[in-house]
């Protein structure tokens, strides 16, 4: 009797000490995100903390020539979207296999809410009958050999974080030519991708940032936003 009461408070207690974790991991990693430093200089840069070995644990090879890993990766898997996963992580590190160039996407450490790209239609097929798709493709994006990068780079809500709380902006980054643009128009934030969208365009909801005038006579809507990722072009759809 005495054994089945220990072996019972030892059950309890792993439970307990697993819900701690869980809670602990959502707070520093959703919540608090990646704090921010004020220098001498009063220059803000982000704090530096070591990651786990991602190129171990989550190293991937797209379209062939390049092997992609993410930088302190946190792959939330819940209902969202099309791909039922979001991929949190502080930067994306590309490899050239075949000239061996290695660079980070983003010259500093960022909160990226969520990294995707599209799938080769010819691949597509391919993998649904094999049932094997990559968390990382976006199978309703047509964008091409492109990554989208969905991140909050900026403090928008001045509590000392970059985290989810941030506003959200989105980045093509093509690792073919190294370039990271930011795609979104200036005070305009992301609220929704949408699946199943025309080839080589990128179509979002998004909302202009909310301002503090007094003279403001109606909130500010959501609208439709189109991006060509062939062109580097977007274009607003304002609502009618």
């Amino acid at each position: 009797m005495e054994k089945l009461r220990l072996s019972v408070y030892f059950v309890i207690g792993i439970i307990v000490i697993l819900i701690v974790f869980t809670l602990l991991k959502s707070w520093f990693v959703y919540d608090r995100g990646i704090e921010l430093a004020k220098h001498p200089s009063n220059s803000i840069q982000t704090v530096y903390v070591e990651p786990d070995d991602d190129l171990v644990e989550h190293s991937s090879v797209v379209w062939g020539k390049f092997l992609y890993y993410p930088l302190g990766l946190n792959r939330d898997r819940e209902n969202f979207g099309p791909r039922k996963t979001l991929n949190h992580a502080q930067n994306l590190v590309f490899v050239d296999l075949q000239t061996g160039r290695n660079r980070k996407v983003f010259n500093k450490s960022v909160y990226i809410w969520d990294y995707f790209y599209g799938a080769e239609p010819e691949k597509l097929s391919s993998d649904s009958e094999t049932g094997e798709v990559s968390d990382d493709v976006f199978s309703g994006l047509k964008t091409g050999k492109k990554f989208v990068i969905v991140g909050m780079p900026e403090d928008t809500n001045k509590d000392g974080y970059l985290n989810q709380k941030d506003s959200k902006k989105v980045f093509v980054y093509d690792p073919n030519s190294d370039e990271l643009l930011p795609i979104l128009p200036k005070k305009f934030y992301l609220e929704k991708i949408l699946p199943d969208t025309p080839e080589n365009k990128l179509v979002m909801i998004v909302k202009r940032e909310e301002e503090s005038s007094p003279n403001k006579k109606k909130p500010n809507l959501p609208t439709l936003y189109i991006y060509d990722t062939l062109q580097k072009r977007g274009q607003m759809i304002e609502r009618p």
